[in-house]
């Protein structure tokens, strides 16, 4: 099969397109054809070794975590799922791998693709909806009548969460650059905030919940914007000072973000239901992986970033 690879915690230019052995299911495994596979942040932090205290590779590594595709064989304990069905998920951590033209995966962790998306949609969705509703739906409870603040609102997670807390009736607030306001604006945000023209803190308050993906001095600033009482949920993408101001009337959460059967069922309800819909950004030949990874890099994409294979 063709795979994307590296040899070791490596820059950009440390990956090739090669020739690797088909992957063998193992007994609770599914073998997936992959039509589609998304590109995340995290396959590329990995890759650069900036998380090898949580990841240890082994080389030569395949990065990818979104999938979607049809399944060529099952092992033998596998159950609901056959050849032929269409499916997508996250692969999760040290079993990823969908920048291939095949991948093993866990049956548990697959979900049947919604008849009323393609493969590069399915592929675009499955983590980023993990991530939100881990945050959104299992941490915090959003309600009709909340004000919510989402930053990196064109990313997307920003985009899924956007869309996912305007569905339960909620006033959302989302940060962005000016180039994405009307693309943030169009994905339900009541009020976009251009981060890069000042503190998006200022005249803002009371908030009842806020999404902080990016962690550091957003973090300490999303503090001080939350009533009483109030939540902020955070990925901690960059790290939190040490010196920063405490408030003992809200609470801070990191959610333990699942990636199971019943998660993927989840978001393709909210699909069928037309509460969300998947936000492509840019898809790109397998071919052109590689520049796929490039614009990933520049933290400036808008929505998600998706290989197309089949």
């Amino acid at each position: 099969m063709k795979a994307l690879v590296h040899d070791d915690y490596c820059g950009i230019d440390g990956m090739r397109l090669d020739t690797l052995p088909d992957p063998t299911p193992g007994p609770d495994d599914v073998l997936i054809e992959v039509h589609a596979a998304g590109i995340n942040p995290i396959d590329w932090k990995v890759r650069a070794g900036h998380m090898r205290a949580r990841f240890d590779l082994a080389f030569p590594d395949v990065p990818g975590r979104d999938v979607s595709g049809v399944v060529m064989a099952t092992g033998e304990n596998v159950t609901g799922l056959k050849n032929g069905d269409a499916v997508f998920g996250v692969c999760p951590p040290n079993r990823w791998g969908s920048h291939a033209e095949l991948v093993t995966a866990e049956a548990a962790i697959l979900a049947i693709k919604p008849s009323g998306i393609s493969h590069l949609e399915a592929a675009s969705i499955a983590l980023v909806g993990c991530t939100a509703l881990s945050a959104l739906e299992k941490t915090a409870t959003i309600n009709a009548g909340m004000r919510v603040l989402i930053h990196a609102g064109a990313g997307g997670v920003g985009a899924f969460a956007i869309q996912y807390c305007k569905s339960r009736g909620a006033t959302v607030y989302a940060t962005c650059s000016a180039r994405n306001t009307d693309y943030v604006r169009g994905l339900g945000a009541d009020e976009v905030i251009d981060y890069t023209k000042g503190d998006f803190a200022v005249g803002l308050s009371e908030f009842d919940v806020v999404y902080d993906t990016m962690g550091g001095d957003t973090h300490v600033r999303s503090r001080a914007i939350l009533k009483s009482g109030g939540m902020l949920v955070c990925l901690n993408a960059a790290p939190v000072p040490d010196d920063a101001p405490v408030r003992d009337d809200i609470s801070v959460e990191t959610p333990l973000v699942t990636y199971l059967r019943a998660d993927g069922e989840r978001i393709a309800g909210l699909i069928a239901d037309r509460a969300v819909e998947p936000s492509i950004g840019e898809v790109f030949s397998f071919s052109d992986a590689i520049d796929a990874y490039r614009l990933s890099e520049t933290g400036h994409a808008r929505g998600k970033i998706v290989l197309q294979l089949k």
